[in-house]
């Protein structure tokens, strides 16, 4: 293992125990016990990292299965940033029949859209591409989100942005931007904007 700087939230951290783990929930749930048979991974937390603690967050396949808690920093054994998805283009090591489900389309095709931002992916595809595990789901109820994870984005008015979201969500999947400045971020689209804003 490299040695782990600068951690963000949105990466993912993989690891070897359940013990390295300090959850705020114990005994664990079912859902969880079975998350972490299948991966030993958190995704890091908005929130200050001390003691070499770091905030972290387990997922489930449904919505409502997530639990907060630490990790460790000297037990972290690999790192993915939001944007290691894109330079490593890793949904071509996804099986086939994965790669033709909307989100993995809708993300395939995004891409050569944003080639000149600095951009990743986070949420059910960047666990599933990291883990192998199927978290992206396709049904009549409901689509996994492509929730994409943009850096410094360019300044822009209401209708530039208007424009841009658009751009990205013209493939069957909603497009969730998040621009973030530092620890700080927040979702393009839910921006309460009137004619004069620009961020």
């Amino acid at each position: 293992m490299g040695k782990i700087t600068n951690i963000w939230p949105h990466d993912l951290l993989t690891f070897a125990n359940n013990d390295d783990l300090i959850l705020e929930k114990n005994p664990l749930p079912e859902w969880a016990k079975d998350s972490l048979s299948k991966a030993k991974i958190a995704v890091v937390r908005r929130g200050q990292i001390k003691n070499d603690l770091i905030p972290v967050g387990l997922r489930g396949y449904e919505r409502n299965q997530r639990l907060a808690g630490y990790l460790k920093k000297s037990s972290i054994v690999k790192q993915y940033h939001p944007d290691y998805f894109i330079k490593h283009e890793s949904w071509r090591d996804s099986p086939i029949e994965r790669q033709k489900l909307i989100a993995f389309q809708g993300l395939i095709k995004i891409a050569p859209l944003l080639t000149d931002y600095q951009w990743g992916i986070s949420g059910s595809l960047a666990y599933e591409m990291a883990t192998g595990v199927k978290m992206v789901k396709e049904s009549p109820e409901h689509t996994s989100d492509l929730d994409l994870i943009m850096p410094n984005l360019p300044k822009m008015n209401v209708a530039e942005a208007k424009k841009f979201l658009a751009k990205l969500n013209q493939f069957g999947t909603h497009a969730d931007v998040q621009v973030v400045y530092g620890e700080n971020g927040f979702s393009l689209e839910d921006m309460h904007w009137d004619v004069t804003s620009r961020f």
